[in-house]
């Protein structure tokens, strides 16, 4: 049975909408990634991290 879609089926109209809603999610996480490089570790963590450089030399 022939439905009168082109062989690029369902989606083959939604391909111009979606790129720019990709590359701009592709940017944001990108943005995130980097401010998330930016950041110190918090106090807290440095503070863990020496407690269990000392407990391992201890051993």
């Amino acid at each position: 049975m022939t439905t009168g879609k082109s062989d690029g089926g369902a989606n083959s109209g939604k391909t111009p909408q979606v790129q720019p809603k990709r590359d701009q999610i592709d940017e944001n996480l990108r943005r995130v990634y980097d401010d998330m490089l930016d950041d110190s570790v918090p106090d807290r963590f440095e503070d863990l991290l020496r407690q269990l450089r000392e407990q391992d030399s201890r051993k």
